[in-house]
């Protein structure tokens, strides 16, 4: 029979036991939860998230007279579907009308638009407040692949956000994702 000592020493062994047991499988549980949440798990399941940072210097041109700058973030489900957020800070009040995911293509490289964000091709809501945050889903063009949610998200660094401007049509501020 155990003294006092000796029943102590084996309940703390116990307890920490317990712990260590505790602690592997919350491990082994938290990975299936996060196996589970990628491409495999359900439709709604976030398949990629991606960020680039917005910058008129990222456009492909000689000349650009932006000074505006932000930040874009691009959910991919699984079913598909993109949705975005993106924060602009608009210090000149420039009057920006739409904004898109382009690709494929390098940060050295222009190309077509794959995904609306910002009202389709004629352009939606303009905006000039000097800093405006926005969130919706994106709108696949019909000339993109019916595929173009997983390519984004097997090879992210081939497609860049563009938000465009009156005075800059061709594309104000611009930031590869990654």
């Amino acid at each position: 029979m155990l003294g006092y000592q000796g029943r102590r020493e084996y309940g703390m062994k116990l307890r920490l036991t317990m712990v260590g047991l505790i602690a592997v499988l919350t491990m082994f549980v938290g990975l299936t939860a996060v196996a589970l949440a990628g491409p495999d798990g359900s439709d709604s399941a976030t398949a990629c998230v991606l960020n680039t940072q917005l910058r008129p210097e990222n456009e492909v041109r000689a000349t650009n007279t932006s000074v505006a700058s932000g930040h874009a973030q691009i959910k991919v489900r699984n079913d598909g579907t993109i949705e975005f957020k993106a924060f602009v800070l608009n210090p000149a009040g420039e009057n920006f009308q739409v904004g898109h995911i382009h690709g494929p293509a390098t940060a050295s490289q222009n190309t077509g638009i794959v995904v609306d964000l910002l009202g389709g091709p004629a352009g939606g809501e303009t905006f000039t407040a000097m800093t405006t945050t926005m969130m919706g889903d994106g709108v696949v063009r019909t000339t993109a692949p019916m595929d173009i949610a997983s390519r984004i998200c097997a090879n992210p660094e081939l497609y860049y956000v563009n938000f465009h401007t009156v005075a800059e049509p061709a594309g104000a501020i611009r930031g590869q994702l990654g």
